[in-house]
């Protein structure tokens, strides 16, 4: 079942496959390197109404894009799984960045390469990143017990997309099915309630409740 990870799906072939999942439902992170990219000043959250779930899809059965990237060393198998971190690309600019992008600048922090596992894009498209079953460099001090989700995108200054939401609630709905996680605010987490970080942004940490809410009632 583990090699349905790494099946490989275009961007015309993954809006294809999802657009009865977005159609039947609206939903709606970043190194310790990264955080301090993020716009300097403070800004009142923007409005933005967080989508549910409608039609819970698993992990397995979630569109999930796969690019070979080469690491530089060796890395740790995780474990134990019992809880996942939600980031924001936090650049200067609300960008999408790519893959590749992301893991030449974890490679210059002197990392074995990107350090989350899954990249969510504006358009909802999600991409692998480190894979899975390996310990990610995401959440300092609390790599080795949880899977990091990047959303790109800089949410101090800008909001995700419908698309964006809806991918994002769904891949943490069905990482914690996957692992058995129980949804909680201690369960599933913004960057900056591990670290010292404006991550995953004001503009998405103040619906992380609702996150959780919409995960709980995925999957019960």
């Amino acid at each position: 079942m583990e090699n349905n990870l790494d099946a490989k799906f275009s961007r015309r072939g993954f809006l294809k496959a999802t657009a009865k999942i977005l159609a039947a439902g609206a939903v709606f992170g970043i190194a310790p390197s990264l955080a301090h990219a993020a716009a300097e000043e403070k800004v009142k959250p923007v409005k933005f109404k967080m989508p549910k779930i409608k039609n819970f899809v698993p992990l397995y059965d979630l569109p999930i894009g796969k690019i070979n990237l080469e690491f530089t060393d060796d890395m740790d198998i995780r474990e134990t799984t019992t809880a996942v971190v939600v980031h924001h690309a936090g650049m200067t600019r609300d960008e999408d960045l790519d893959v590749p992008t992301i893991h030449s600048m974890h490679l210059g922090n002197g990392w074995a390469g990107i350090g989350y596992h899954f990249v969510v894009h504006k358009d909802g498209f999600i991409e692998h990143g480190r894979p899975i079953y390996y310990v990610g460099a995401h959440a300092y001090q609390h790599n080795r017990y949880t899977v990091g989700i990047c959303m790109t995108g800089n949410f101090e200054i800008g909001v995700p997309t419908k698309e964006q939401a809806l991918a994002t609630e769904m891949l943490v709905a069905a990482l914690c099915k996957k692992y058995q996680i129980k949804p909680s605010a201690e369960t599933i987490l913004g960057h900056r309630d591990l670290n010292d970080t404006l991550c995953p942004g004001e503009n998405f940490y103040v619906h992380m409740p609702e996150l959780v809410k919409n995960v709980k009632r995925a999957i019960r």
